[in-house]
């Protein structure tokens, strides 16, 4: 029976069965020739490269670089509402574009056969050509160029419901899509707030105050070597049920290794009971010394346990949202190269005691140094949460993908 595992109640008929060049008239993109300078000078025809779905997403109406009328080839330019499929060479994305345009020559147009416009819905057909990704991405011709099989996909099956029902899945996906991009904006938004925050609640080179503070709060904030505020912590524990192991990963610090998304070895590891670790306490300083400059400077967020003994820990007395903001400062992260030993790029190193002589202007008033270390802390919690809201969103679309359409 040809339907898909989830539909919206009160539809039940199959599923029309077709075959995609039943469907779709094909035509590849093109580039006009660089040399001609009149095919390019005050271009006003949007001309799409895969840069304009990276940037822009997965409906186009304008492009980044744009040609003119004379370089236009005597097929005329794609239609609106068709879809731009990349078969070649980055292969298995696709984008409706909806103004009348051209694509480079990554792109193979798919436009509804004329005959055939009022039987379907162009948002529908965009939400079904996930599918067709996924078989791009599977059957490809080998020798040469990596390109989709082109002969093999106009044979594949084209399923397609009534139009009502079209309209109703389209419209589902429509809404889904405007969730997650309110919500990458809102994450973006509040990426930016943190961005700027850094850079006003702290002192500048050659500042001795930040520019903006909390009311009640005046005066210099103090200069000082991070051996003052910071002791290398050196305690060594096997993992117990106090004590679990932890990982540690660039982009989020301190996790639980199930929750890391990639590079999962454990298994690796024969002699786990055994083995010795670094102990951290909730609130330490945590750094990796080969990819610090990266980032893979954080604060144990998490709770009390072990990790390898790769990395270097640190506590201190003073607040450690505060101070955990001083050492991930973009700014401070840059001036850590200097401080880092090797004599290859790649394989330099930051050392404790190269750390240790650092310095930093910080506030001497532990309450104000609170202040500031909750407004971030809060700030990460916002752009934690609603990362994860967009993960599910996503997730959420690729699993109706799959169940909605045959």
């Amino acid at each position: 029976m040809a339907e898909p595992k989830i539909r919206f109640k009160n539809h039940h008929s199959d599923w029309e069965r077709t075959v995609v060049d039943d469907v779709f008239e094909l035509r590849n993109g093109y580039t006009p020739s660089k040399n001609v300078n009149q095919y390019w000078e005050n271009g006003v025809i949007p001309w799409f490269r895969m840069e304009d779905i990276r940037a822009n997403g997965g409906i186009l109406s304008d492009s980044i670089q744009h040609i003119t009328p004379q370089a236009v080839k005597g097929g005329g330019l794609f239609v609106p509402y068709s879809i731009i499929l990349a078969t070649t060479a980055t292969i298995g994305v696709h984008a409706m574009i909806i103004a009348d345009s051209l694509a480079n020559q990554r792109f193979t147009n798919f436009s509804i056969r004329k005959s055939l416009i009022d039987k379907y819905d162009s948002y529908f057909i965009y939400y079904a050509f996930y599918k067709i990704d996924e078989w791009s991405l599977k059957n490809t011709n080998s020798g040469g160029l990596l390109s989709v099989d082109i002969k093999g996909l106009l044979k594949q099956p084209f399923l397609t419901p009534s139009k009502t029902e079209q309209q109703q899945i389209a419209s589902y996906f429509k809404s889904l899509d405007v969730l997650i991009q309110s919500t990458t904006k809102k994450i973006a938004s509040l990426k930016q707030l943190k961005s700027a925050s850094l850079i006003s609640m702290f002192p500048q080179a050659g500042e001795t105050k930040p520019r903006v503070r909390f009311k009640g709060f005046e005066g210099d904030w103090e200069n000082i070597n991070l051996s003052e505020v910071f002791i290398e912590r050196h305690e060594i524990s096997t993992i117990t049920e106090s004590l679990p192991q932890l990982s540690f990963t660039i982009a989020e610090g301190v996790i639980k290794p199930e929750d890391r998304k990639s590079n999962k070895r454990d298994f690796l590891i024969k002699d786990i009971d055994t083995k010795k670790y670094l102990v951290t306490y909730r609130d330490d300083i945590i750094y990796n010394p080969a990819n610090v400059i990266y980032g893979a400077i954080h604060k144990n967020s998490l709770c009390n346990g072990v990790v390898s003994p790769i990395y270097k820990i640190f506590y201190t007395d003073q607040n450690a949202d505060f101070m955990e903001c001083i050492v991930r400062k973009p700014s401070f992260i840059q001036e850590m190269t200097i401080f880092m030993e090797g004599t290859v790029k790649k394989l330099k190193t930051l050392k404790p005691e190269s750390f240790l002589k650092m310095s930093a202007y910080i506030s001497p008033s532990l309450e104000e140094q609170k202040k500031i270390g909750d407004f971030f802390h809060s700030l990460n919690i916002q752009i934690t949460l609603e990362t994860q809201r967009l993960d599910k969103l996503k997730q959420i679309k690729s699993a109706c993908l799959d169940k909605m359409f045959v």
